[in-house]
């Protein structure tokens, strides 16, 4: 868990998974994008692409929810709060905004079980997956650390 809060790492942050999910929105639309476009205004240019506006209704979720990293996964506003909440806590609050962008920006039908099913897998599937690469990113932390202390101890 970081401890400090740099712009520039949160500029960083918002970049990196913004571009991620740009090549993902564009690869699901030369995918899905034409049987889609009367559905989802994420892909009302069809197989075309992503529209200006919702290319920057992405990067606004991506924003603020890198800014809910800076909240639940710094020591800038919460100090004493166990990681596991905070963790639960991040998903819990990115989870909810996602629903008020999608229903803010029409991203899918809100009547449509089926799309809304799709979310909470894809949501799922990707908290999992972040979650994983986030354990195994602390373990190669701690064991260069590990491994540093141990050469400061041998110098000695």
């Amino acid at each position: 868990m970081d401890k400090n809060f740099s712009a520039l790492k949160f500029l960083s942050q918002v970049f990196i998974i913004y571009g991620v999910t740009a090549l993902l929105l564009n690869i699901f639309c030369t995918l899905f994008g034409d049987m889609s476009k009367n559905i989802s205004t994420i892909f009302s240019l069809g197989s075309a692409g992503v529209s200006v506006a919702t290319s920057l209704q992405f990067l606004l979720a991506v924003t603020v929810i890198t800014a809910l990293r800076v909240v639940f996964m710094t020591d800038v506003l919460i100090k004493r709060m166990p990681i596991a909440i905070r963790i639960v806590a991040m998903f819990s609050a990115a989870f909810a905004i996602t629903v008020a962008f999608i229903l803010l920006f029409n991203w899918f039908p809100a009547d449509m079980p089926l799309a809304w099913i799709m979310f909470v897998a894809c949501f799922a599937i990707s908290c999992a997956i972040s979650t994983a690469i986030s354990v195994i990113a602390e373990k190669h932390e701690n064991r260069r650390l590990k491994e540093a202390l141990e050469r400061c101890k041998e110098e000695k």
